[in-house]
């Protein structure tokens, strides 16, 4: 008998670039057909998102008067959680069919597996590379509704799994915790967060018959964040907490 999935609480940061927040839960709202709740979290936004944001029905919604980063907004959302599992996703994404169903059948494969992650065009170590015609929202979406074929077999383990789309059990959040606050903005946080579901023992897979699209970086390029200076300081912090 098939296991019936649970509630899958879908956790979305928001800086500015309302155009793509539009894309994604636009996107979001029209191809995920299993339980969820959204939980929307805006950093201090000036440029009508935070206005948007109330418009979605039946969203839960964090406004913060500044930009807190990645993992305090992660958090906050975490705390308000009632799912049986908790998804990553950002704003500069564009997901389509069985994008959650796909990953919900990985994750619950074996009990060990703890983070599932999917594949993109955007993205580092295994999970990145998949080349194909983006460049309209119409081929974005004829592209993912291909690709996202259910197929087991293209399943695979991996060490880490990029935070742009990261989805984890509940009892691994009860297990190990928040993400670690003192990494700033966005970069770092989810090896992090994989590097202490490693240590515990939980197992994390690519469900490689994913796919999501993502633009990449778009709140970094579109705030005036020093892109080079928060990997370097967030790449000192992890090495000098994993030695």
């Amino acid at each position: 008998m098939e296991k019936k999935l649970g509630l899958t609480s879908i956790i979305i940061l928001t800086y500015n670039q309302l155009k793509y927040t539009i894309l994604c839960l636009d996107s979001l709202l029209e191809y995920t057909d299993l339980p969820y709740e959204l939980i929307l979290i805006d950093n201090g936004s000036t440029d009508g998102t935070a206005e948007y944001l109330k418009s979605i029905e039946n969203a839960k919604i964090i406004s913060n008067q500044t930009n807190l980063g990645f993992s305090k907004g992660v958090n906050q959302g975490i705390r308000v959680a009632e799912g049986d599992y908790i998804l990553l996703l950002n704003n500069d994404t564009i997901v389509a069919k069985n994008w959650l169903s796909n990953q919900l059948n990985c994750l619950n494969n074996q009990p060990e597996i703890g983070i599932v992650g999917p594949r993109s065009n955007y993205a580092g170590g295994e999970q990145g590379g998949i080349i194909g015609d983006f460049n309209t929202i119409d081929k974005i979406i004829e592209f993912s509704n291909c690709f996202n074929q259910p197929d087991p077999g293209k399943w695979f383990e991996t060490y880490v799994i990029v935070g742009f789309c990261m989805l984890i059990k509940r009892e691994v959040i009860s297990d190990i915790g928040l993400f670690d606050e003192d990494f700033l903005y966005g970069m770092g946080e989810d090896n992090d967060y994989c590097q202490r579901a490693l240590i515990k023992g939980y197992k994390l897979y690519c469900a490689g018959d994913t796919f999501v699209y993502h633009f990449g970086s778009q709140t970094f390029k579109g705030n005036n964040l020093d892109l080079n200076r928060i990997f370097n300081e967030n790449k000192e912090r992890f090495l000098k907490k994993w030695n």
